[in-house]
């Protein structure tokens, strides 16, 4: 089970100081959205020379121009970059077919999809082979939701990607969510914005190990 922290609304040096810090501790580095739109593309390099042994992900969350937008983040250093769901299948393929040109990784990413259609768009995604397919709940609804169901759907239609799972996951609800047996795990916040990061992350490693 692999560990991802994400960086969303964050000061730029604080950022990559707990990125340097997390080197190691961590999988993968990710460069939220509202981060993505705060800085400029190339700080995807400064966060790679923060962190060298760990993957870079940009949440680009892509709607169109799916080869292109992902060309854009792995050419900025990025190993790893978002493309959504609920947007055209082509675009998904493109995004896909970008990554294994640059020998990089795609995330599929669910947010906002209905949970009746989890299974069957899961099932379709999967089929395009992305590397990761992630239950996201938003910000705005984190706190009503439950990745649980969500993510039994998904894991019984999928077959070839990995799971992840997104949003306001912190140390209280951390073991219900491992519960559920997804590959990768996204923190915001409760890594993020904690008073000790390398310490708190250290402390969900050893949850999701058992």
């Amino acid at each position: 089970m692999e560990l991802q922290v994400a960086f969303d609304v964050i000061d730029r040096k604080q950022a990559l100081e707990i990125a340097g810090a997390l080197d190691g501790t961590v999988d993968i580095i990710e460069m939220g959205t509202p981060f993505s739109f705060v800085h400029p593309i190339s700080i995807v390099r400064e966060f790679k020379e923060a962190a060298p042994n760990t993957r870079i992900l940009s949440d680009f969350k892509i709607m169109d121009g799916g080869y292109g937008m992902a060309k854009m983040a792995y050419d900025a250093g990025a190993d790893v970059t978002t493309v959504s769901a609920r947007t055209w299948d082509d675009t998904i393929r493109q995004a896909i077919e970008s990554a294994r040109d640059h020998n990089k990784q795609i995330l599929v990413d669910m947010m906002g999809m209905p949970e009746a259609l989890i299974a069957e768009r899961g099932a379709e995604i999967d089929a395009m082979k992305p590397d990761y397919i992630c239950i996201h709940r938003a910000v705005s609804v984190a706190s009503s939701s439950s990745p649980e169901r969500p993510l039994q759907l998904l894991r019984g239609s999928v077959k070839h990607a990995k799971i992840a799972v997104a949003g306001g996951i912190n140390l209280e609800t951390l073991p219900q969510v491992v519960a559920s047996k997804p590959d990768l795990v996204i923190i915001g916040s409760a890594i993020a914005n904690s008073q000790n990061p390398v310490a708190v992350a250290k402390e969900m490693r050893r949850i999701m190990e058992g």
